[in-house]
C-alpha cells in the first residue's frame, strides 16, 4: 500500500507540475496556438477525406453515406496504362532533378563561402539568386512561354546568330521541353537552397580553418577535409528528404508548361490526379491515386533513412 500511496504522490506532482509549467508559459502557448490551430485544420482534419479512397463516393450522400468499395479502386490503379506512364514520367523528372539539381545548391554555397568575402557583395548575390523562390509558378511559366515561343526572344535571337535557320518549338519537342523543366526547377529553387547550407558553414570553428592554413592546406583542401565534412549532417537529412519527395512533382510547373506535343512526357502524377479527380469528377480514384502516393513516399524515406544510417551513420531519425 506505501508504494502505491508514493506512486500515486508521483504521479500526482508530475500533473502538477505540468500545469504548473503550462501556466507559467501560457503567454508562449498564445504564440504557438495559431500554429497548433492551422495544423489540425488545414492536416489533420482533412485526413478524415482519405475515406474517399475506400468509397463509391456519391457527393448527394456524402463521404460517410456513400458505400464502401473496399479496395476496387487500388486494383485499378494497378492495371491503369495511363497510371503508370504518370509514374514513369514523374520518377524521370525526379531523378533528373535529383542527380543534376541536388548538387547545385551545396557548390554555390561552397562559393558564396569561399570566393566572396566582402559582406555586401556577398548579401546581394544571396538576394538575387534567392529570389526566383518568391516568383509564383504562373508567372514563371508565363515568362517561359513567351520567351520560348517562336515569335519570343529566345528564336529570333538565334536566328541572327546564325545558329538556327528557322524557329524551333522549345516547348514543343520532348527533349528540350525536358531541358526546359530541369533547368526551371534548379533555377527557381537553388538559391533558397543554398541558405541552409550557407547557415551549416556559418557554424563551423574558424580555428579549424587558421590551423589549416598555418598547415599549408589549399582552398581545394580546407572545402574537402572541413568544409563538406563538416556539413554532412545537413546534406544528408536533405538529400533523404528530398529521395522520400521523389514521386510528388511541382503540379503548377507541370499543367501550365505541357501541351499535346509533350503529354507523353509532361503528363506527371499530380496532373495525372488532377485530370482524373477535377475533370473526370473521379473523385475515389484520385484519393485512392493520392494514398498511393503518401504510401510509396513513407517507403521512400523509411529505405533512404534507413541506408543513409548504414552508410554514412546519419538520418532523420
Amino acid at each position: 500500500m506505501g508504494k502505491k500511496n508514493e506512486m500515486a504522490v508521483s504521479v500526482g506532482n508530475s500533473q502538477m507540475s505540468f500545469w504548473r509549467r503550462l501556466y507559467e508559459q501560457r503567454y508562449m502557448m498564445l504564440l504557438v496556438l495559431p500554429g497548433v490551430v492551422l495544423l489540425i485544420v488545414f492536416y489533420y482534419f482533412p485526413l478524415y477525406g482519405i475515406l474517399l479512397a475506400f468509397k463509391d463516393y456519391n457527393p448527394g450522400l456524402g463521404i460517410s453515406g456513400s458505400p464502401w468499395a473496399g479496395l476496387k479502386y487500388f486494383r485499378e490503379i494497378l492495371t491503369d496504362v495511363q497510371f503508370f506512364k504518370s509514374l514513369r514520367n514523374t520518377f524521370i523528372f525526379s531523378f533528373l532533378n535529383l542527380a543534376v539539381g541536388f548538387p547545385v545548391p551545396i557548390i554555390f554555397a561552397l562559393m558564396i563561402n569561399e570566393l566572396f568575402q566582402a559582406k555586401l557583395f556577398k548579401r546581394v548575390v544571396q538576394t538575387i539568386s534567392y529570389l526566383p523562390h518568391f516568383l509564383s509558378w504562373a508567372f514563371v511559366a508565363s515568362f517561359l512561354n513567351t520567351f520560348l515561343s517562336d515569335r519570343g526572344t529566345l528564336n529570333p535571337l538565334l536566328i541572327n546568330f546564325g545558329i538556327i535557320d528557322e524557329p524551333y518549338g522549345f516547348l514543343g519537342n520532348i527533349t528540350s521541353f525536358v531541358f526546359v523543366i530541369v533547368i526551371s526547377t534548379i533555377w527557381k529553387s537553388f538559391g533558397y537552397s543554398s541558405i541552409i547550407y550557407l547557415a551549416a558553414m556559418t557554424s563551423i570553428p574558424q580555428e579549424m580553418y587558421e590551423a589549416a592554413l598555418i598547415d599549408g592546406a589549399t582552398r581545394m583542401q580546407k572545402i574537402r577535409y572541413i568544409t563538406l565534412p563538416s556539413i554532412r549532417s545537413t546534406v544528408v537529412v536533405l538529400l533523404i528528404l528530398q529521395i522520400s519527395g521523389m514521386i510528388h512533382s511541382n503540379f503548377e510547373q507541370f499543367y501550365l508548361l505541357q501541351n499535346p506535343l509533350v503529354s507523353e512526357i509532361g503528363k506527371v502524377l499530380d496532373v495525372y490526379t488532377y485530370e482524373v479527380g477535377m475533370q473526370k469528377a473521379r473523385f475515389s480514384y484520385a484519393t485512392a491515386v493520392g494514398l498511393f502516393k503518401s504510401v510509396v513516399s513513407f517507403a521512400l524515406l523509411v529505405i533512404a533513412n534507413t541506408v543513409s544510417r548504414r552508410i554514412t551513420g546519419e538520418g532523420i531519425y
